[in-house]
């Protein structure tokens, strides 16, 4: 009975290629009741309806896919599990779906979708997926917007610690708001412009370090940028940190800041000011494209 049950666990399984032994399985499981126990402790706080229930659901398949992310860029199941375990009890993505039911996870795991297939080597798709979930987005953005633009003051800041926190978010809002999206336009397309003009290779390692470089500018030069506008970069971040582990805080630093965010949406205040979590951004968005300005230099 004990050789049975030492060859059963120890037994590798193979599924198309995927090669796993059943304390892989038992650890999965525990960690997905783990992460649902989490999400059952503060469902009731908003409505629980088919929305949040799915979003749930996809909240799941989204650690699996950025596991399988992490694994076509590293070659490690270990870290392609560990990737999965962080994501299904992460704490500002248990807040965003189960807690307030805000539910980013539907045009976020199309961001996702679209890095990997563009790991995979599949462009086009892989740029259709991540302009169909700028449009849901931009969509829900505006929509929300729409409905909170009484309830909310004067302000270039809904919440995340953007860029107007260092220079005032209540001076010159009418004139800010315009400018602001003229500024971050001109960024992007100099830096498209630059990558042309250099004729720099986007390789693989490249797309991923442009697509959390996105993540985190564009929410920060962006005006009224609500709570939650760090989840993307947040997910980002850890996968940044799979790849680069000599990174290991970037994914920490930037989980600071989501969950502060979020603690000064639900009490109002938090441990530091507000403005001291935007310079924290800042001076992660200046190493990751420090990053992208020497792997461009050296070709990688």
């Amino acid at each position: 009975m004990d050789d049975f049950l030492r060859n059963f666990i120890s037994r590798k399984w193979n599924l198309k290629g995927l090669t796993f032994t059943f304390l892989d399985v038992l650890l999965s499981v525990c960690i997905t009741g783990t992460g649902l126990a989490l999400r059952s402790t503060v469902m009731e706080y908003t409505p629980t309806n088919t929305w949040k229930l799915c979003a749930i659901l996809l909240e799941f398949a989204l650690a699996i896919l950025c596991g399988a992310i992490v694994h076509s860029y590293t070659g490690s199941r270990l870290r392609a599990f560990l990737t999965y375990a962080v994501l299904a009890i992460y704490p500002t993505v248990v807040a965003n779906g189960s807690l307030w039911n805000i539910n980013c996870i539907y045009y976020v795991i199309l961001f996702f979708l679209g890095l990997y297939l563009y790991s995979r080597g599949n462009a086009l798709l892989g740029t259709g997926s991540i302009l169909a979930g700028l449009l849901i987005a931009v969509f829900r953005m505006r929509s929300w917007w729409m409905t909170l633009s009484v309830a909310y003051p004067v302000s270039l800041n809904r919440g995340w610690p953007n860029f107007y926190e260092i220079i005032g978010k209540t001076a010159f809002v009418e004139l800010y708001d315009k400018v602001s999206l003229l500024i971050l336009a001109g960024m992007i397309l100099t830096g498209i412009y630059w990558f042309a003009d250099k004729k720099v290779k986007v390789t693989k390692d490249m797309v991923l370090r442009l697509f959390l470089f996105a993540a985190i500018l564009i929410p920060y030069f962006a005006p009224y940028m609500p709570t939650w506008a760090g989840y993307t970069a947040d997910v980002a971040a850890l996968i940044y940190f799979m790849r680069w582990p000599k990174r290991f805080y970037l994914p920490m630093l930037h989980l600071i800041v989501s969950y502060s965010a979020y603690a000064c949406a639900i009490n109002g205040e938090t441990k530091l000011p507000m403005v001291a979590f935007s310079v924290l951004l800042l001076a992660m968005l200046t190493i990751v494209g420090v990053d992208i300005y020497q792997a461009a230099v050296k070709g990688e």
